[in-house]
């Protein structure tokens, strides 16, 4: 076996991204206090520093008078460095962001379709989003991120299974992405992003073993490690809501039947509570609504519903216990009621052992901004500090 062998850039490129992903996470911090937070040495920690300032990305902020020794100068994200373009591709909409590496939005682009759009239209008005976008961002620009629905394959995210718009199956994504945006563009799916806004929004996530599990339309589960995602290959989170839960139970729009997304996903809460209210127009804000006002046929749906995804859940949880278990997603929407009964359920289903420690949050999101936020931020994870040098003579002169 080849020892992979890391070259000069490399490290110097990791040691720039470590550094950042710091300060990023705190108010503004001295190169002294930088290095003991990172358990490092001050002249690894100067270096590092001193190539971020000039490069354009970080720069000197306050400064305060100390008892004894100099004063304390703190590094602090430049307001007028780069930026970065965050799209999340959705069945319903487009939504394109511009975000500091923070990925705190300066600036917005969204396309809503009235019906299911075909494949051409869709890569055409993704195109104008992120035409414009770039056009703002101009030289500032230091990467772009996508998060996708559906899953993919291959090295060049073939889509798979997009069941909430067909016509994109078997698009070649990653080609198709570049060329919308004439940049390369880093590609992700909906929970590698949610957890990327989650890290960054809420630094405690970032710390011991995280499980999150976004319920929805579909239904997926991620774990990350001291802020280190374990993801599968190509940027792709698990596929929680296509594990058999009834074998030869319903069929499922990935082609198999019985998957969990079948019983415990918003489609089929919808599906069933439709059936049985003889109402085939029922929105899911209406079927919040019956349930939280106590409708008794929709409870007992949700309440099933809750049954499927709480064993799901804490089978994962016995498989791969963790510190943090963090449940998101629209299923929220229906509730405290459905929070609580959840909860309880995933707590009787747990070994004793695996209970003990174990937190457990739910967080609704901003779903207007987050998935398109969290795909830049996910994408500032791969700048390559490096190359950017070029660009600093930019930031220098705005």
């Amino acid at each position: 076996m080849k020892e992979k062998i890391l070259k000069l850039n490399n490290i110097k490129n990791q040691n720039y991204q470590t550094v950042l992903d710091v300060l990023l996470q705190s108010e503004g911090l001295s190169r002294i206090e930088l290095a003991q937070k990172m358990g490092c040495d001050n002249t690894t920690v100067s270096r590092a520093v001193r190539a971020l300032i000039e490069r354009g990305i970080i720069v000197h902020g306050k400064k305060t008078g100390q008892e004894h020794g100099r004063p304390r100068i703190t590094l602090e994200l430049n307001p007028e460095g780069p930026v970065l373009i965050g799209v999340s591709l959705e069945a319903e909409r487009i939504t394109g962001v511009i975000t500091d590496l923070r990925g705190i939005v300066r600036e917005k682009s969204q396309v809503i379709f009235s019906e299911p759009p075909s494949k051409e239209f869709f890569f055409r008005e993704l195109s104008r989003v992120l035409q414009n976008l770039k056009q703002i961002a101009g030289a500032r620009l230091s990467g772009i991120g996508a998060a996708v629905f559906g899953n993919y394959s291959g090295p060049d995210f073939t889509i798979e299974n997009a069941a909430a718009l067909p016509a994109l199956n078997g698009v070649n994504l990653q080609s198709e992405l570049n060329k919308a945006a004439d940049y390369p563009v880093t590609i992700c799916d909906h929970l590698v992003s949610r957890m990327s806004f989650l890290g960054r929004e809420l630094p405690e996530f970032n710390s011991g073993t995280v499980m999150l599990i976004s319920a929805g339309s579909g239904i997926g589960s991620l774990i990350a490690e001291n802020g280190r995602f374990l993801f599968t290959r190509n940027n792709h989170s698990g596929e929680l809501g296509h594990s058999i839960c009834i074998p030869d139970g319903l069929p499922c729009s990935c082609g198999r039947r019985g998957c969990l997304e079948t019983v415990a996903s918003i489609r089929a809460l919808l599906n069933h509570c439709r059936k049985k209210l003889h109402h085939p127009e029922l929105s899911f804000d209406q079927l919040c609504k019956k349930y939280q006002s106590g409708d008794q046929s929709v409870s007992e749906e949700v309440e099933r519903c809750a049954g499927y995804l709480s064993t799901a859940i804490s089978n994962q949880l016995n498989s791969y216990p963790v510190d943090k278990l963090v449940i998101t997603g629209r299923m929220l929407e229906l509730g405290p009621g459905f929070q609580n009964s959840l909860e309880s359920k995933i707590t009787s289903s747990l070994f004793t052992l695996f209970r003990q420690g174990l937190t457990k949050h739910f967080v609704r999101l901003d779903y207007d901004n987050s998935l398109a936020r969290g795909a830049a931020i996910f994408a500032g994870r791969f700048i390559n500090f490096c190359s950017v040098e070029a660009i600093s003579k930019v930031f220098k002169n705005i």
